[in-house]
C-alpha cells in the first residue's frame, strides 16, 4: 500500500511527540516537567494548537458545506479552551483567583473546568475522564471508520454535517483518549490535550484544504500531487506552532516576576515527580530529583528521608545510615528549640520509623498528639490546629479522625490549597 506524504507527515508528528514525551519521561525528567507544566512549553504548544484549530475551523466555517455548523461550533470550542488554558488571562496578567472560584476551583485558578477537574480525585472527575475518552475514541477512530464501511448511521451524521476526521489521525484521538484516563499518574493528560489539539488543527486544515481545491467532497482521500502540497501545510502548521510556543515560554521566562513563579512551580514539579518515579522503582531517577532539591535546601528534613529511602532501596546501606543520622540531628535541634510544635515531633516520629527505632518514635507520636488535642481545645476555630491534629492522626493510622480534621480545616478556611489537598487526598484514601 502506497503511504501519501501528508500521512507520513502526521504520523511522523504522532511519533515525534509520542517519543520525546517518552524519552524525556525515561532520561531527561527535568525536561518532562517543562513539557508538562504550566506556563511552559508543552502547555503554550497546546495552547497555540487550540488556536490554530479555532481559526482554521472558522475559515472552514465560512465555506458553503454541510460542515458549516460543525466548524463553526468547533471554533468556538477552541476558543473557549485557549481562553481556560490562559485562565482567562490569569496567566499572562497576573490577576488574583477570585475567592468564589478559589474557594470551589480544585486549582485555585480562575478558569470553569477545574471546578470539576483538577490534580484530586473525584468521583466527578473520573467520570468527566472516562466520557472524554469513549468520546475522543468514538469520534478519532469509530466513526471514520465507519464512514469507509459505509454504515448508515455515520452516512446520516455526515450528511447533517459531522464532520469526521481523516482516518489518519486516528492515533491521536486514541492515545489521547487512553492518556485521559492517567493510568501512569505521570501528567500524561498534559499529553492527551497536545495530541487532541494537534488532531483538531490538522483535521480542520484537512477539510478546509479541500474547500480550497473545490473538492466536492473535502474529507475524501488526496490526490499524490494534493498530498505533496498538504503534507507541507502540516510541516508549517507544526514548526509554526513549537517555535511560537518557545518563544512565547523564553519570553514569558525572561519576565523577573514570572521567572520566580515559575521557578516556584519547576521546584514543585521536581518534588512531586521525585516521589512518583519513586513510586514506580526508577529510585535512581528520584534520588537525581531529590538531590536538586538538597542543594537549595540542604537542611530540609523531609527530603533527606525521601533520598534515604531510595537509598536503601538501591541498596546503599552506608548512604541511608549517614543522610539519616543527618536528619535526626537536624530534627533533634529544631526539637531542643522548639518542643512544643506538632510538626517538629511529627518529622521525628517519621525520622526514628524509618531507621527502626519505634519505641522512640511512638514518644514523639503521643507527644504530636497531646499538643494537638490541646491546639483544639484552645482553638477550636483554627484551621492551622485541625490541620496539624489531623497529619498527627494521619501518622497514628487513624484515617477517619484524620478525614474529619482535614474536613473542618477545609471547611473553615476554603480558599487554602493545602487544606483543599489534604481534604481530597484524605477522602480518596478512606475508599
Amino acid at each position: 500500500m502506497q503511504v501519501l506524504p501528508h500521512r507520513a507527515v502526521a504520523v511522523a508528528v504522532f511519533m515525534l511527540i509520542v517519543t520525546a514525551y517518552a524519552a524525556m519521561a525515561f532520561y531527561f525528567p527535568v525536561a518532562y516537567i517543562w513539557a508538562t507544566y504550566e506556563d511552559l512549553v508543552g502547555e503554550w504548544a497546546q495552547t497555540y494548537f487550540f488556536l490554530a484549530a479555532a481559526v482554521l475551523a472558522a475559515l472552514a466555517a465560512i465555506q458553503a458545506s454541510r460542515y458549516r455548523w460543525f466548524f463553526a461550533v468547533l471554533t468556538l470550542a477552541c476558543c473557549y479552551v485557549v481562553l481556560e488554558e490562559i485562565s482567562w488571562g490569569q496567566r499572562i496578567i497576573g490577576f488574583e483567583t477570585p475567592d468564589y472560584l478559589k474557594a470551589r476551583n480544585l486549582q485555585g485558578e480562575a478558569n470553569l473546568h477545574n471546578l470539576f477537574t483538577g490534580p484530586h480525585k473525584t468521583v466527578l472527575k473520573d467520570l468527566i475522564s472516562i466520557f472524554l475518552a469513549l468520546g475522543l475514541v468514538a469520534y478519532g477512530l469509530v466513526y471514520p471508520l465507519m464512514l469507509a464501511a459505509r454504515w448508515r448511521l455515520a452516512h446520516w451524521a455526515d450528511n447533517i454535517g459531522v464532520a469526521a476526521p481523516p482516518l489518519y489521525l486516528w492515533p491521536f484521538f486514541t492515545l489521547a483518549g487512553l492518556f485521559e484516563l492517567k493510568p501512569l499518574s505521570f501528567n500524561e493528560a498534559e499529553i492527551a490535550e497536545l495530541l487532541i489539539a494537534a488532531a483538531l488543527a490538522m483535521t480542520s486544515l484537512h477539510y478546509l484544504f479541500g474547500f480550497r481545491r473545490k473538492r466536492a467532497n473535502p474529507a475524501s482521500p488526496l490526490s499524490r500531487s494534493d498530498s505533496f502540497v498538504f503534507g507541507r501545510w502540516l510541516v508549517v502548521l507544526v514548526v509554526a506552532v513549537v517555535t511560537i510556543a518557545g518563544v512565547t515560554t523564553v519570553t514569558f521566562y525572561s519576565v523577573p516576576e514570572n521567572r520566580v513563579r515559575i521557578d516556584s512551580r519547576i521546584e514543585n514539579g521536581i518534588e512531586k515527580f521525585a516521589g512518583r518515579y519513586e513510586r514506580k522503582n526508577r529510585c535512581d531517577i528520584a534520588n537525581e530529583l531529590y538531590g536538586m532539591l538538597l542543594v537549595k535546601e540542604p537542611d530540609r528534613v523531609y527530603i533527606m528521608r525521601k533520598m534515604a529511602a531510595c537509598y536503601r532501596e538501591l541498596g546503599g546501606s552506608a548512604e541511608f545510615d549517614e543522610i539519616m543520622s543527618r536528619a535526626i540531628v537536624r530534627d533533634l535541634d529544631k526539637y531542643k528549640e522548639e518542643p512544643w510544635r506538632a510538626s517538629v515531633n511529627q518529622s521525628l516520629v517519621r525520622s526514628y520509623r524509618l531507621v527502626g527505632d519505634t519505641e522512640r518514635a511512638d514518644a514523639h507520636l503521643a507527644e504530636a498528639l497531646a499538643i494537638g488535642m490541646s491546639r483544639i481545645s484552645d482553638h477550636p476555630r483554627s484551621a492551622s490546629a485541625a490541620y496539624s491534629y489531623g497529619r498527627t492522626l494521619q501518622l497514628a493510622g487513624r484515617k477517619q479522625e484524620a478525614f474529619e480534621q482535614f474536613s473542618r480545616a477545609y471547611e473553615l478556611q476554603p480558599t487554602s490549597s493545602r487544606y483543599r489537598k489534604a481534604y481530597f487526598a484524605s477522602r480518596a484514601a478512606l475508599r
